[in-house]
């Protein structure tokens, strides 16, 4: 679980990842050891991960969101193949009426018709469902963090 502080250092970092150890720790109140130790614990833990995102629309490549319905496998083994592919960027199990979702980034129509060849073609894939993006107005945004909502903390 997140207490305030960890919340409070993965909003600084969503707000911009390289900020250093002295100014989180100067923003938030607390020693830069403090920093230090809990953003080193965040990534242990697969909590945290501090990368740099671009938006692919704006360099001119086509951004996807796909929804996959599998047959005859088990969604996790398909999930699995699906990671392997180089223009998937996000692969989750869901629940509902589909269950995988999928976020991908091809360079042009021909690239993008290529993964949707390469998708359909895997074993236990029976139905893909294409979103295709024409202008994102957020992305990536851990702003759900920003209180014990959904955190197992009681609020009194």
């Amino acid at each position: 679980m997140l207490d305030d502080i960890d919340r409070r250092i993965v909003q600084a970092l969503t707000r911009d990842g390289r900020s250093s150890y002295t100014g989180l720790a100067r923003g938030l109140g607390v020693s830069e050891a403090t920093v230090r130790q809990r953003v080193a614990r965040l990534q242990e833990g697969d909590v945290l991960r501090i990368v740099a995102l671009c938006d692919p629309l704006a360099l001119g490549h086509q951004s996807v969101r796909l929804m996959i319905r599998v047959r005859d496998l088990t969604p996790r083994a398909v999930a699995k193949s699906l990671s392997g592919m180089p223009m998937i960027n996000h692969v989750a199990l869901c629940a509902g009426s589909q269950d995988i979702f999928l976020e991908g980034t091809c360079r042009d129509q021909a690239q993008l018709v290529q993964l949707m060849d390469d998708i359909r073609m895997l074993p236990g894939v029976s139905r893909v469902q294409v979103l295709l993006l024409l202008e994102l107005f957020k992305d990536y945004s851990w702003s759900g963090l920003s209180s014990a909502v959904g955190q197992g903390i009681t609020e009194d």
